[in-house]
C-alpha cells in the first residue's frame, strides 16, 4: 500500500541529500538493505519518504509506504525550501493535466478504447480465434469470453454488430453475479485507509 507524490519543479536529487533539509529537522536515513543510487530516504525522525531519482539525476517520484507514517511535514519542508507545489498521484497535475475535467476525459477515452478491444478479442474467441492478448487461460479475461459464449449460444443475434452493446453488458453483469463479494476491513487496514487520505487533500503548495 502506498502513495506516489511528485515535484511540480524539476530540482536535483543531490540538493535534498546536502544537509541543507537538517536544519528543518529532515534528514536522510540509510536503509542498508534498500538504499541505492536510484532510491533514497528521507525521514523526520518518525516517519518516511522514499525519493527515487531519474536518470538524468533529478527527482522523479516520491513515495510513502505504508507503515511507515504520514509523510506530512517532509513534503512541507521540500515545498518550502524548493519553492515548489508537490501533488499525489490522486490530483490531474500528477499525472500532466491542468484540470479535474481534462484528467477525466482522458481516462474516458483510455476506457472507451479498452473496452472496444476487449470487444474485438471477444469476437475473435468467439469465432474460434483464442490466442489473444487479453483472453488467455486463467485469466478475467478468459472467465469472461467464457461468459459472452454462454451467451451467445441462448441468442445468436448478440454477435451482430448492432448487439456490441447489449453483449458487454450483459457480460459485465453476469462476471459480477459470478464474483459479488462482501469484503471486512480489519481495525489495521482501517487505520491504513486513513492514513492513505492524510495529506492528499490540503498538500504543501509554494
Amino acid at each position: 500500500m502506498s502513495t506516489d507524490y511528485c515535484l511540480l519543479k524539476k530540482v536535483p536529487a543531490c540538493d535534498l541529500f546536502d544537509g541543507r533539509l537538517e536544519g528543518f529537522g529532515v534528514r536522510e536515513h540509510v536503509k542498508p538493505d534498500a538504499t541505492t543510487e536510484k532510491s533514497r530516504l528521507l525521514t523526520d525522525g518518525r516517519n518516511y519518504l522514499w525519493v527515487y531519482i531519474g536518470d538524468d539525476g533529478f527527482v522523479g517520484c516520491l513515495t510513502r509506504y505504508y507503515p511507515n507514517g504520514a509523510p506530512g511535514k517532509i513534503l512541507s519542508v521540500l515545498a518550502e525550501v524548493f519553492d515548489t507545489d508537490i501533488v499525489s498521484e490522486y490530483e490531474p497535475r500528477f499525472w500532466g493535466f491542468d484540470s479535474q475535467e481534462e484528467w477525466d476525459a482522458d481516462t474516458d477515452q483510455r476506457a472507451r478504447e479498452s473496452r472496444d478491444r476487449f470487444y474485438l478479442e471477444i469476437i475473435n474467441y468467439l469465432r474460434g480465434e483464442r490466442n489473444t492478448d487479453e483472453i488467455r487461460p486463467g485469466t478475467v479475461g478468459e472467465r469472461q469470453a467464457q461468459i459472452a459464449q454462454k451467451l451467445v449460444e441462448r441468442d445468436p443475434s448478440l454477435l451482430q454488430p448492432e448487439a456490441k452493446e447489449k453483449l458487454m453488458a450483459q457480460i459485465d453483469a453476469a462476471y459480477m453475479g459470478d464474483h459479488a463479494a462482501t469484503v471486512e476491513l480489519s481495525d489495521e487496514e482501517i487505520v491504513a485507509a486513513r492514513m492513505m487520505v492524510t495529506h492528499e487533500k490540503d498538500l504543501p503548495q509554494a
